[in-house]
């Protein structure tokens, strides 16, 4: 049985936010996509449930921190409804009572992470989202919280030093990819994402490391998204087609 704060254990303690974050801007859940701005996590895109005076469908800009906390919202909702389902399921007041108490273990540190953790304090609602959860059940059941709660985590061995993605694949495969998205000279078109080098450079050093765990090697990336340096970049069978993101 999944654990009630599951969400938010892999969201924070795994980094699942790297993940729904390069979801979200890859992606094609707001198709058609115009324009994917990786710096400031946001995309524009044509709606095709509203039209101007001129019938051209609007264009809509949201932005990835819009949709995590409606996320993370989901989740509270999602975890209370287990947390009732599981006190449901005790008939036994005391048995009740230490089941919330390991949820509030669980919770205590999960507020610290949320709170101390550079890639996840950015989205306060987190901490502040699973604060409420932790009031709305003591207030719900009457059952304070008398764990004693941590006062410092050793971040040295957080997850802190874990939260880039892993590419499995070849990296050369992965900074090709990003070359045709900022260029798109596969497409001979408008760039899929509008950057410089060295912005898509800092971005794959900040969020990606080797499928071996080791970091992306800086001088590869300057090679392989040097325009001229195309005997350097994967080939055509291994390259991620990119004509369809648009």
């Amino acid at each position: 049985m999944q654990h009630p704060l599951q969400y938010f254990k892999d969201l924070i303690l795994r980094n699942h936010i790297a993940k729904e974050r390069m979801k979200f801007l890859l992606g094609a859940e707001f198709a058609p996509v115009l324009n994917r701005d990786f710096q400031n996590d946001t995309i524009e895109y044509a709606s095709t449930n509203a039209v101007d005076e001129n019938s051209q469908a609007n264009v809509e800009k949201i932005s990835f921190t819009q949709i995590l906390e409606e996320r993370v919202a989901g989740g509270m909702i999602n975890a209370l409804d287990l947390i009732d389902n599981a006190i449901l399921g005790i008939d036994d007041e005391k048995k009740q009572i230490l089941y919330l108490k390991t949820i509030y273990k669980t919770l205590n540190p999960l507020i610290l992470y949320a709170e101390r953790l550079d890639y996840v304090n950015k989205y306060i609602f987190i901490a502040n989202c699973l604060k409420d959860l932790k009031a709305e059940l003591i207030d719900k059941y009457n059952v304070p919280d008398d764990t004693e709660a941590p006062k410092k985590l050793n971040l040295s061995s957080s997850p802190q030093s874990s939260h880039k993605l892993q590419w499995m694949g070849k990296s050369k495969v992965l900074i090709t990819l990003f070359y045709d998205l900022y260029s798109n000279v596969e497409n001979g078109g408008e760039p899929l994402i509008k950057a410089t080098k060295e912005q898509i450079k800092n971005f794959l050093l900040n969020n990606f490391i080797e499928k071996d765990g080791q970091p992306l090697s800086p001088s590869s990336i300057d090679t392989l998204l040097t325009p001229s340096k195309e005997d350097k970049r994967a080939l055509k069978g291994d390259r991620i087609n990119t004509s369809k993101l648009k």
